[in-house]
């Protein structure tokens, strides 16, 4: 008997990701929506994810966090896969390092050995964004023209990115940061492609807006319905930034995913639920809405609610495309677990 082949594993830093199309929003909202359909259809295993929080040092609130995302996608696709996330306030605080790391590997069940080990910070931030796409797609009046966000970090670049791929009317965008100077940068930045007038707070970028996203790293309630409750859309992707008033009194509430944010108690829908103040029978699932199961929006004033918490299948499925397309491009470098393995 020879000795055992070692497994080849593709692996791609992030300007190789970059290079094989990962900043592709509309690609990516596809790959979102396709990821919905097959979440209907019953082609995805999707564990709970598995999380880890631990206290600021300074703030005593959350301050760093691990997260493990374990999936399988059927279909067509077939690929397992991981994504292993982290967040630290620390590295917010210095600038040294992004606010949030991670790392995506995806795997050969057959073979039990990793085909491709990439860097998964990007693809994080773009799929994020790209399904509170989908769910406007679906759930928001498609010509609207002013939007509202608060965070104008990662997520609040791509949320832009998102928007203008999905609003084919959108005229401007008003945004606020409690760094004034990154919502400046991104106006800056985006200056030949939108309108982004730099708000003085939270108040004056979403209200009278037509559709709104917040994308903070606060746990703190700050956003009241007065404010927004007038917007067709409002996609939350942050934790808690709206007050119950607005949980409550919304037309329409959309979840990504119950089952991870029903698991995660620090949320504020899992509260409201655990409480008794928040039926679960008002709580639709975007997969529903896509797979054409539901259709929410009966009016153009109806006002709804997306909340996201992000699933692991968004993420496996843009690493797979990425992955193919390295690929084909021959670029990325090839890694061995081993020259010839100890034990068989």
């Amino acid at each position: 008997m020879g000795a055992a082949k070692s497994p080849e594993i593709l692996f791609l830093k992030q300007e190789d990701v970059i290079k094989a199309g990962v900043l592709d929003m509309k690609k990516t909202i596809d790959d979102i929506e396709t990821v919905f359909k097959m979440y209907a259809a019953g082609e995805i295993d999707q564990p709970v994810k598995t999380l880890m929080e631990f206290p600021d040092p300074i703030t005593k609130d959350r301050g760093r966090l691990v997260v493990s995302m374990p999936v399988y996608l059927g279909g067509n696709i077939k690929r397992a896969g991981v994504k292993w996330a982290a967040e630290s306030l620390e590295n917010q605080r210095t600038g040294r390092l992004p606010y949030g790391i991670d790392l995506v590997i995806l795997h050969d069940l057959d073979a039990a050995h990793p085909v491709a080990i990439m860097d998964g910070t990007l693809i994080t931030a773009m799929r994020t964004s790209a399904a509170s796409g989908v769910a406007a797609k679906y759930l928001a009046n498609l010509d609207s023209k002013i939007a509202g966000m608060v965070g104008a970090g990662v997520i609040g670049r791509t949320a832009i990115e998102t928007y203008l791929a999905t609003f084919p009317k959108l005229e401007e965008v008003r945004m606020f940061d409690l760094d004034h100077s990154k919502s400046e940068g991104l106006a800056q930045e985006f200056r030949n492609r939108i309108k982004i007038r730099v708000a003085d707070d939270a108040r004056q970028a979403v209200e009278g807006a037509e559709v709104i996203a917040t994308q903070t790293t606060t746990r703190k309630h700050f956003l009241k319905r007065e404010w927004i409750k007038g917007a067709n859309f409002y996609a939350q992707m942050g934790t808690n930034e709206a007050e119950e008033a607005e949980i409550l009194g919304a037309d329409v509430l959309v979840v990504d995913d119950w089952g991870a944010i029903g698991h995660y108690a620090p949320g504020y829908l899992a509260q409201l639920v655990n409480a008794g103040t928040l039926d679960t029978s008002r709580i639709l699932e975007l997969k529903n809405i896509v797979s054409g199961k539901v259709k929410p929006r009966t009016s153009p004033n109806q006002h709804i609610l997306f909340k996201s918490m992000g699933m692991g299948s968004e993420d496996i499925i843009v690493a797979e495309r990425i992955y193919q397309t390295a690929k084909a491009m021959g670029i990325g470098q090839t890694l061995k677990l081993w020259d010839n393995p100890l034990w068989l």
